[in-house]
């Protein structure tokens, strides 16, 4: 991806995952876990990761998760967000898959893609979202309105696993401000 740093995130379209580009999804979720996490998690802990999103279950989850992609003008991925019900939960969904390109980072982007999929999951009904946050993604998570309930760990590959934190919000059709 060329330098992202002056692109102007204004003009993107955000459109349902295509699986022709499912590759490019995995790349920049990838990059994003990569440069955006490692304040907060071991060497370790990212190669365990980056592992894992190369494993088929990972396109298999991207693919049932209502996956959303922001898309520059010159048609490269910046973002993207999901969202799946939460089995035994009525109307609760859980939001799935935030990365935001580095070069993007803390632009505004992960917010309007959350709240790009808070908004799709209640037009289908939906009330109530969860999410578990990488401990990196909490500080947009609760700009946003969710509440932590709890912590925990995520398992990945080789047995490794990452903190998280659970966390909830009532879907108010608001942005959390």
């Amino acid at each position: 991806m060329a330098d992202r740093k002056m692109t102007s995130i204004e003009n993107l379209a955000i459109v349902a995952l295509d699986p022709s580009r499912l590759a490019e999804a995995r790349v920049l979720h990838a990059s994003s876990f990569k440069v955006l996490a490692a304040e907060k998690h071991s060497a370790e802990q990212i190669a365990a990761h980056l592992k894992s999103m190369r494993a088929d279950a990972y396109a298999d989850e991207l693919l049932a998760c209502n996956l959303a992609l922001a898309v520059l003008p010159d048609g490269a991925i910046a973002a993207t967000a999901g969202w799946i019900t939460v089995e035994g939960a009525p109307a609760t969904a859980r939001i799935r898959k935030v990365f935001v390109h580095p070069e993007l980072a803390r632009r505004g982007l992960g917010r309007r893609m959350v709240l790009d999929a808070e908004a799709r999951a209640r037009a289908a009904g939906i009330e109530h979202f969860v999410v578990r946050a990488n401990v990196n993604a909490v500080p947009l998570y609760r700009s946003l309105g969710y509440e932590e309930q709890d912590t925990g760990t995520m398992a990945v590959a080789d047995g490794v696993e990452l903190p998280v934190v659970f966390m909830a919000k009532e879907s108010s059709g608001s942005d959390g401000s």
